[in-house]
This record gives C-alpha cells, structure tokens and sequence, in this order.
C-alpha cells in the first residue's frame, strides 16, 4: 500500500514539474518564434515603405495593393542623368542650372526605366510582396488623405498604412499567451496588436516596433 501511495505521489511530483517547466517554457518558445516572424516580415514592411515612396514619387499620392502590384510589374520610374556642373563663372554671368542645360553648357536628361528593373535587382518577388509567410493571409494596404494648411492653403495629402494583426502570423502558437500579448497592448495609447508601417491620420513610413 505504501508503495501504491509513494509512487502516486511521485507521479504528482513529475506531473506538477511537468506543469510548471511547461509554463515557464512556453512564453519563452512563443517569444522567440514570434521575434523570428517579425524580423522577417519587418523587412517585407520596410520594402513596402520603399516602393511606396518610388510610386508617390511618379503619382504624388500613394498605392493600394493592387495599384503598387501593378506599379512593381508594368510602371516606370525617371531619373536625372547629369552631365557637368553649374560653375562659379556662370553663376557670375546669371546662369541657373536651366539655362545652362539650354544653352548646352551642361546636360540634364530624364531617363525613364522599368519600376521592376529598378526596384526589384535583389530578386523580390513582386507577386508575394504582400504574403504573410506561409500562412495564406495578406497584408492589408490602406490610404487615406489628410489635410494640412501650407501657408494660406488647405491641401489634401496622401498617407498609407500597412498592418499585420498577430492573429495572421501567430495563431499557431499559445492561445493563452497570444492573448496576454493583445491584453498588454489594450493598455496603451494607439496601439496595434500586430505589426503596423505608416498612418492613416498623419505622414510618416515607419513601423510600430521602431
């Protein structure tokens, strides 16, 4: 009988160790695989910002999805090839770098060339910029305006803003402490739970994790 009782007790033990080895455990494995999904889609993230900003360089708002999708596959950035220099003597004689140009003393062409072949050289593959690793879900791609007063005037400004909710990349991991991290976040001022690039409400390109 006291064998029968000794070794319950020692299967409560293990089970016990068991229990509290796995709670310490799991937030540090969940911690950890959730800082390896960011870092990745971080940088999916900031390419976004990139290309972005080539698209409102052309355009003079920013993109949807689809519309940066496009962009990236069929669109056409410029660039100034420049050809000398604007000296002291003819800043001396009145020349604006203009003028210069016109008169041949200098050259400023614009070449156009291909949004893919500019942008993509490190061999991104456009039709997965917008994948959530390997998890089926997207990242959503919103734009907006906002107005701003420049002198006397109101104008409308383009803003976007890209968002990656935790739910997307990891709800395959512990419910409980998803949960807790959704929680945490609750508690502060304009917070995402998730991964967030941009704003809707004010002009900016960068992430909420810098």
């Amino acid at each position: 009988m006291n064998k029968v009782i000794t070794g319950l007790v020692a299967l409560a033990v293990l089970a016990l160790g068991y229990v509290t080895i796995k709670s310490v455990l799991n937030p540090v494995q969940f911690d950890a695989k959730q800082a390896e999904r960011e870092a990745i889609l971080q940088k999916q993230l900031k390419k976004i910002a990139s290309y972005e900003e080539a698209y409102q360089s052309i355009h003079g708002r920013f993109a949807t999805a689809e519309e940066l999708a496009d962009f990236l596959a069929n669109g056409r950035l410029f660039y100034i090839r420049a050809e000398g220099e604007v000296t002291e003597a003819m800043r001396e004689q009145g020349l604006t770098e203009a003028e210069a140009a016109r008169r041949g003393m200098i050259k400023r062409d614009t070449v156009w060339v291909s949004a893919k072949d500019s942008l993509l050289k490190d061999g991104t593959d456009a039709t997965k910029l917008f994948d959530v690793l390997a998890t089926g879900n997207k990242i959503k791609i919103d734009t907006a305006y906002i107005q701003q007063e420049i002198g006397k005037d109101t104008v409308n400004i383009s803003t976007v803003q890209a968002t990656i909710p935790f739910e997307f990349y990891l709800s395959d991991l512990d419910a409980q402490r998803l949960e807790q991290k959704k929680d945490a976040l609750k508690k502060k001022a304009n917070s995402f739970p998730g991964l967030r690039l941009g704003s809707l409400t004010e002009v900016r390109l960068t992430g909420n994790w810098e």
